[in-house]
């Protein structure tokens, strides 16, 4: 069972006609990152109304903590950074001044900003990353085992195991069955960034 497929995935041109890029139902290739975004979203958006909201975000760090029989103290670094993730990044993408952040609205503003502001959202996204890996690190050797990660991304976005153990194989680069922390992020970075439909993190949240 693989990670949803997101059911609002932009439409484009049936001209275009690149051999193993995806494509739409009208059979139109599309951008791989719309894609990633899309997916993005809906793992953000916790209660599934379609609309990020500040609690939907830092609501995961709870999510993880509950999951793993955390203390809710010993998430303080994943939901600080959470929150630093939505003041900083999400939140500047409610550009009607609702107090949440569509889908549309985050698709298009978080690609403006990749372009304008990447090196301020690859912080903060990597300060995620830091903490839920420190997190998911039950034996302190600064990797993650394949078991580690699963249990780490599962409890936290809810996704289906198979989803995150098929993702493991892509992303673990040099086969050792660990994930290091500069694998965690390389991955990371891809996945918010690459438009190269070929990347290995495009995988991270499972199968495109």
């Amino acid at each position: 069972m693989h990670a949803p497929r997101s059911r609002h995935v932009v439409s484009c041109s049936p001209s275009r006609t690149v051999t193993g890029q995806p494509r739409n139902v009208r059979g139109c290739v599309v951008s791989v990152l719309d894609i990633k975004l899309e997916r993005a979203f809906d793992v953000f958006d916790s209660d599934r109304d379609g609309r990020l909201q500040k609690s939907d975000v830092i609501g995961l760090s709870d999510r993880l903590a509950e999951s793993r029989g955390y203390a809710p103290d010993a998430v303080d670094a994943l939901r600080n950074s959470l929150a630093d993730l939505w003041d900083t990044v999400f939140h500047q993408m409610d550009k009607n001044d609702d107090g949440a952040v569509d889908r549309q609205e985050f698709r298009a503003a978080f690609r403006a900003r990749i372009v304008t502001d990447q090196n301020r959202i690859w912080e903060r996204i990597r300060n995620m990353s830091n903490a839920w890996t420190e997190l998911g690190d039950r034996d302190g050797d600064g990797m993650l085992s394949r078991e580690e990660y699963t249990d780490l991304l599962h409890g936290m976005f809810r996704l289906p195991r198979e989803t995150f153990d098929e993702a493991f194989n892509q992303l673990d680069l040099d086969g050792d069955g660990q994930l290091s922390r500069d694998e965690i992020s390389s991955a990371m970075k891809e996945y918010y960034t690459s438009e190269n439909y070929a990347a290995r993190g495009n995988q991270f949240f499972g199968r495109l």
